[in-house]
């Protein structure tokens, strides 16, 4: 009884098979890949916790993916090139043997090139019948390799489309932690020196002492003039007559009593003194957010202020969930 072939044996038989078809196909040796017929499975990235890694660290996993797709449409392109060298071989088979007319044209040039003698015309019949049984053969081998690489071509394609998704997601959750690394390092350096600006000047000691005269009636203008802007709406960069930003509203607001301060949070901090949070009186500055942003103290421990775009000029309390980074008198 006949026994089945062993794996080292199909595989000996695909790789002759694939050695034969060079000849039909022009494909080398080293392109179609002989030493097995299949793709070995890549390594698999570790997986990551994009919430929780920082930019850095998406970006060498990124790497590891984009490494992983290179080496996966590596795989995918020889298992192609395999799977064209068996279907060459299908085809010529099919060429040559695979029709009546095909054979019978064989047959009978066969018959007419052997001499008259009976016995070399049947010899010739039996080398035909022996060649057209090894082209059988040899196609249903090629066609039983090319069913395996084409399940392998398969899985190969999902493979290589989830690591493209992958690395779409991985992309964009490292923007994402870059987008908000920078964000976080920006606002970090802007805490530090709106810390050594206050320093510096001593606004942000609530222990200190007044050191500028209190002018009680440039003051007092200020405020009023304020509170007749309540409900007027905030515009970026307007300084009145209808609509304001937050330095345009102060700026404004002692205007009437001809102080000039300039319309900017940073300009007006360095023209106005430093007072501590025990000295606040009506018409003095608090300064918020790395001195982004600017209020009147108005008393009983509120502001008034033109807070951000889609707002409007309104009255809150000191403490309104922004850092303060000093007070300041005109």
């Amino acid at each position: 009884m006949a026994q089945a072939c062993s794996n080292t044996e199909h595989s000996s038989r695909a790789t002759a098979i694939l050695r034969r078809v060079a000849a039909y196909t022009g494909v080398t040796l080293a392109a179609v890949g002989l030493v097995t017929a299949f793709a070995a499975a890549p390594a698999e990235a570790a997986d990551i916790d994009y919430e929780a890694a920082s930019a850095s660290e998406i970006e060498d996993h990124l790497g590891d993916l984009e490494t992983e797709l290179d080496g996966a449409n590596a795989d995918l392109a020889g298992l192609q090139a395999q799977f064209d060298a068996a279907q060459a071989v299908i085809d010529a088979a099919s060429a040559e043997y695979g029709t009546s007319d095909a054979q019978l044209s064989y047959v009978t040039a066969a018959v007419e090139s052997a001499d008259d003698e009976l016995g070399a015309k049947v010899s010739t019949l039996v080398e035909y019948a022996q060649e057209q049984s090894d082209k059988y053969t040899e196609a249903q081998e090629a066609a039983e390799l090319s069913a395996q690489l084409e399940t392998q071509i398969d899985k190969t394609e999902a493979q290589v489309a989830d690591l493209d998704a992958q690395i779409e997601e991985a992309q964009a959750a490292y923007d994402e932690a870059a987008e908000a690394e920078a964000e976080a390092e920006a606002a970090a350096a802007a805490e530090e020196e709106a810390a050594a600006s206050t320093e510096s000047s001593g606004g942000g000691d609530s222990s200190s002492s007044s050191t500028a005269e209190y002018s009680s009636d440039a003051a007092t203008a200020a405020v009023q003039f304020a509170k007749d802007q309540l409900g007027e709406s905030y515009v970026f960069g307007a300084a009145g007559p209808d609509t304001w930003d937050c330095s345009g509203l102060i700026s404004g607001a002692y205007a009437v009593s001809d102080v000039s301060l300039t319309h900017s949070t940073w300009t007006m901090w360095d023209e106005t003194s430093s007072i501590g949070r025990g000295d606040l009186q009506p018409g003095d500055l608090v300064f918020y957010n790395g001195q982004n942003h600017v209020a009147m103290y108005i008393g009983d421990g509120q502001v008034i202020h033109a807070p951000k775009p889609g707002d409007v000029v309104k009255i809150s309390d000191l403490d309104m969930g922004m850092s303060i980074d000093g007070y300041r008198r005109v």
